[in-house]
């Protein structure tokens, strides 16, 4: 889609969108003349989309809705997000575009949560179009436990494994505390499909040394549905012709320079029966203009949630950062982080008793940085408790940043068990 192609198709839009009751007094004079002009318009925050849910948001002409789900949050009124029958189907379509494909007689097991949230839906969907086979295991259900899902992947020949990053290192792990090899024991699996959280490239090494299949990444969230997926060479790439971004500086205001980090700003390029224009998804986004092999002119890394970040004498840490440093060290599985008294913490399980840090590597985080740093190995079974397995794997979404408070504590815990 070339620019003017696209302002028409954002002109559409705005028109739409403004016979809501969020947007009608947001938008300006239409049509824009061209799309730097979109600056015009305010900013969309989630606080706005949860004030004016659960109709605000919906535009007169809107399709006849087919689906409704709400954003993750935990925290007041939740966010409402609509879908028509002709928003689902382009979704699909959109996933059904990724790097490996889904084919037929795939047999895909979907870890993700079902209910209200909207990425197991979209690729239960995706997989039933390309006349695949879903499994719906249910990561919020104790019907679907850690155990049932290996007993289903070993004795359903599954060969796709749907589920965030987190969920898929969790499996190997019950795998293992079952005597079994994720690489060798497993041999109908060909992919592990991840969405629902960043995935760095660290974390991707480490989930393909874990089962020894290629990682694909969809990424996008309940407000917008899916905006990028990996191709076959395993970068993120954006729908352009749904989707137009922005990535801005922390003033939302001033395009980032090439190759820096910022925040993504998105706006719809289809008439969704919830239009989102300008949303500040919350995360942070860098831009690789450079071609990719598959041919397409730039690839995206998502950093990590910018209310997530560490921020210690200037220098900001966010999941890619921290990824990267543990990537280098012998645990790498489970992992949370955490500042006091402006030092960083790195508490990391072990994965055997022979996992040591180098003073030496530490010694060059610290320089690096210029701050204080250390790095803690602890006891298997601190971060995360394995006896229970009906709960081990159960949270809900991953949580790796602790509190100033909860740093401290689990310091203390270390400290004086």
């Amino acid at each position: 889609m070339d620019a003017q192609e696209k302002l028409s198709s954002l002109n559409d839009v705005l028109k739409y969108a403004k016979t809501s009751t969020f947007y009608a007094k947001r938008l300006p004079h239409l049509p824009l003349r061209t799309l730097a002009d979109i600056k015009q318009i305010p900013i969309t925050t989630k606080n706005d989309l949860r004030q004016h849910s659960p109709f605000g948001l919906l535009p007169n002409a809107a399709e006849s809705l087919a689906q409704y789900h709400e954003s993750s949050g935990t925290t007041g009124r939740p966010v409402a997000i609509w879908y028509s029958e002709t928003d689902l189907d382009e979704i699909s379509n959109q996933i059904a575009t990724n790097g490996f494909k889904f084919k037929e007689k795939d047999i895909v097991l979907i870890r993700f949560p079902y209910a209200l949230s909207t990425i197991s839906h979209f690729i239960h969907q995706t997989v039933q179009k390309q006349n695949g086979c879903v499994v719906p295991a249910d990561s919020r259900t104790t019907v679907t436990p850690m155990p049932k899902v290996i007993d289903l992947l070993q004795t359903l020949h599954v060969t796709v494994l749907a589920c965030n990053s987190l969920q898929s290192i969790m499996l190997a792990e019950v795998a293992e505390m079952n005597n079994l090899n994720p690489k060798t024991d497993f041999p109908a699996l060909r992919a592990i499909y991840t969405a629902g959280e960043p995935l760095t490239p660290f974390r991707r090494a480490l989930i393909e040394d874990i089962w020894g299949v290629p990682v694909f990444d969809n990424y996008g969230m309940t407000e917008a549905g899916t905006i990028m997926v990996d191709c076959s060479f395993q970068q993120l790439h954006l729908f352009e012709d749904c989707f137009h971004v922005e990535v801005l500086e922390d003033d939302l205001q001033t395009a980032v320079k090439d190759g820096d980090c910022g925040n993504l700003v998105v706006t719809t390029l289809r008439k969704r029966a919830t239009p989102m224009i300008r949303y500040l998804t919350g995360d942070i986004v860098q831009v690789n203009h450079h071609p990719c092999s598959c041919g397409s002119g730039c690839s995206y890394q998502i950093r990590g949630r910018k209310d997530e970040m560490l921020t210690i004498n200037t220098v900001r840490f966010d999941l890619y950062a921290i990824e990267k440093m543990i990537s280098r060290l012998p645990a790498r599985r489970f992992w949370t982080v955490g500042k006091w008294n402006n030092h960083l913490y790195l508490f990391i399980e072990k994965e055997s008793d022979h996992d040591m840090v180098s003073n030496e590597y530490v010694e060059t985080l610290k320089a690096t940085f210029e701050i204080g740093l250390s790095i803690l190995l602890l006891e298997k079974g601190t971060l995360y408790d394995r006896h229970e397995s009906l709960s081990f794997g159960m949270k809900a979404k991953p949580r790796y940043y602790l509190t100033d408070q909860e740093t401290e504590s689990l310091l203390k815990q270390i400290i004086n068990p």
